[in-house]
């Protein structure tokens, strides 16, 4: 097994942060001035490719002039489907200064812009249609840097607003610019987390289905009471929360970096390594150290999504406490809603041949399919 992940590392481990700006977002940067709001649009490539049809070929030197040729069909984009407006009034002309690929972020581009007024009022209303089209998932993050009303910088990146398509028109408090998630919208952001990261889930049934059988020989046969059921869920539970949240931590401080592709393929690998395991037993229920190595790298998936989430550097310690005490809760939700149910099977004869094995081959079917497609960029 060890040699194994060590080619896989060797091979899909790409030098990339697991933070850093998200597919399916665009970023609005502002700088409020007492006469002038001067600031930038940074907007994916593939954005730009798929949704305005600019043929953008890959990163390199031919990039620069189509980005420059293509730069008023940008900008007539922008002023169709964004504007900055004083409340009840029209909104303000926007003045493009012009086009540039990001240095650190180079999947971005960057469209900075400037508007002047004779006095920025105390609020302002926001409107941000871009990039929805056939996307139900897009995101627009408005970040202030600085805000001469209230005399803050607020540093690299401050979340003001977050738009979608259910939520295109906003009002932005000058005088009042709090962040943008509290500490209980981070738990809740964690448990929706797992709840839609299906490859989590699918793990976690992987390893639950076997809990309500003891090995007898070379037979399964189902626990005659809940007890040793539980005790065997909960070592499991432990030890795969345990591992995530130490990957968790690691990764959202940037003291760990793994390439997201690694990370993906090997939580993929490891609902099939789970799931074949249930029906050969290479290992007696389960290695707790396998479940360990394996749960770090769901550490890191979970951090790969939180770092995506609009609150980037603001009171990162408390975010990431919350997140992943949001993700335990979704978690132990899960497993609440799939024990009962599996304990209330056991008994029936079908349940190892159908439940157990029929669907330990689904799983592992799936996860293998995950992890070809994974490893090798098919998705």
């Amino acid at each position: 097994m060890t040699k194994l992940f060590a080619l896989i590392a060797i091979f899909l481990l790409p030098a990339s942060s697991v933070f850093g700006h998200a597919k399916g977002e665009d970023y609005i940067f502002i700088n409020i001035k007492e006469q002038a709001i001067e600031g930038e649009f940074q907007i994916n490539i593939d954005e730009l490719r798929d949704k305005l049809g600019i043929g953008i070929p890959d990163l390199g030197a031919a990039e620069t002039g189509v980005l420059t040729e293509s730069e008023e069909t940008v900008y007539a984009y922008i002023r169709e489907n964004f504007s900055i407006s004083p409340q009840g009034d029209s909104p303000y002309p926007i003045t493009f200064t012009g086009v540039k690929v990001g240095e650190k972020i180079i999947k971005f581009v960057s469209y900075p812009f400037r508007i002047d007024a004779e006095s920025i009022p105390d609020k302002l209303t926001i409107r941000h249609n871009m990039f929805y089209q056939g996307d139900k998932n897009h995101r627009g993050l408005l970040l202030v840097q600085y805000n001469a009303k209230t005399d803050k910088n607020y540093g690299a990146e401050h979340t003001a607003l977050i738009f979608n398509p259910n939520n295109q028109v906003q009002d932005l408090d000058l005088k009042n610019i709090p962040g943008l998630l509290k500490l209980r919208q981070m738990i809740v952001q964690g448990m929706w987390h797992i709840w839609i990261g299906i490859d989590h889930i699918l793990f976690l049934l992987a390893l639950i289905l076997p809990t309500v059988l003891v090995r007898k020989g070379a037979e399964w046969r189902p626990v005659s009471r809940p007890a040793p059921a539980v005790r065997s869920l909960l070592a499991i539970v432990t030890i795969f929360t345990l591992a995530h949240s130490i990957t968790l931590f690691l990764a959202a401080f940037n003291i760990v970096q793994v390439g997201e592709r690694l990370v993906e393929s090997v939580i993929a690998l490891s609902i099939a390594m789970v799931a074949l395991n249930n029906i050969f037993q290479w290992v007696s229920r389960g290695s707790l150290f396998t479940i360990f190595f394996l749960g770090l790298f769901h550490g890191l998936g979970f951090a790969s999504v939180m770092g995506n989430l609009p609150f980037r550097m603001v009171d990162l310690v408390k975010m990431v406490v919350m997140f992943n005490v949001g993700v335990e809760l979704g978690q132990i939700a899960i497993v609440i809603a799939l024990f009962p149910v599996l304990y209330w099977l056991r008994l029936n004869a079908r349940y190892v041949p159908v439940v157990l094995k029929g669907g330990s081959w689904l799983l592992a079917a799936v996860g293998g399919y995950w992890f070809i497609q994974r490893a090798l960029g098919f998705g």
